[in-house]
């Protein structure tokens, strides 16, 4: 059985890398970002892969690929690496230490950028937060303004002077003060959300 599960994990391996070849990719010091076929990429924006990671080429006739390594403190390296006809290929790259400052302060500044869009991004995931939560408060808003109007109905049909009447005025009274919450709550989240979202976009760039 032992045996069986073996062979069916190795086919399935196979069947995952066929069509393919993999490119693994070490640096010394670790932790370099990964562009793939870009000469000039954008350091600004988040890598591909961080090393060491293994590169799929997604074709199994590839015979070379571009890889841009990015590390802060050490040089920027372009490097176009040769395949082997084997499925997978191994690379190490040792980085230069950069010894001019203002260099450093240009990757910082990269950086910096980078983590700026970053955050962008994620306000504007959060901002999905008070988004579904203005359609929560809504949803309510409109039931109990639904509500409200049965109330309403029930004053007009009744006596001022019957029980059905004072009670149905006391449901209109509470109805109403829930909607009028609700609605407030709505606006206020619709606002948050658009809020969020506005800034979000503008660091994401």
């Amino acid at each position: 059985m032992t045996r069986i599960f073996i062979i069916l994990l190795c086919a399935l391996m196979g069947y995952a890398f066929a069509g393919s070849k993999v490119l693994h990719v070490s640096t010394i010091p670790n932790n370099a970002d990964i562009y793939i076929d870009e000469v000039s990429p954008d350091q600004s924006k988040e890598p591909t892969y961080i090393s060491p990671a293994f590169i799929n080429t997604n074709d199994s006739l590839a015979t070379d690929i571009l890889i841009s390594l990015f590390n802060p403190g050490f040089m920027d390296t372009t490097l176009r690496v040769r395949l082997s006809d084997k499925d997978t290929s191994f690379i190490i790259v040792s980085q230069q230490p950069i010894l001019d400052e203002e260099f450093v302060q240009a990757q910082e500044s990269k950086l910096s950028k980078r983590s700026r869009r970053v955050f962008g991004k994620e306000l504007m995931k959060y901002s999905l937060i008070p988004f579904a939560l203005s359609l929560v408060s809504g949803a309510i808003t409109y039931y109990e303004i639904g509500k409200a109007d049965d109330a309403k109905k029930v004053i007009k049909n009744s006596s001022i002077d019957s029980d059905r009447y004072q009670d149905a005025h006391d449901d209109f009274r509470s109805y109403q003060r829930k909607a009028r919450t609700a609605k407030g709550f709505t606006y206020a989240s619709l606002i948050t959300g658009v809020s969020l979202l506005s800034i979000g976009f503008i660091f994401s760039f």
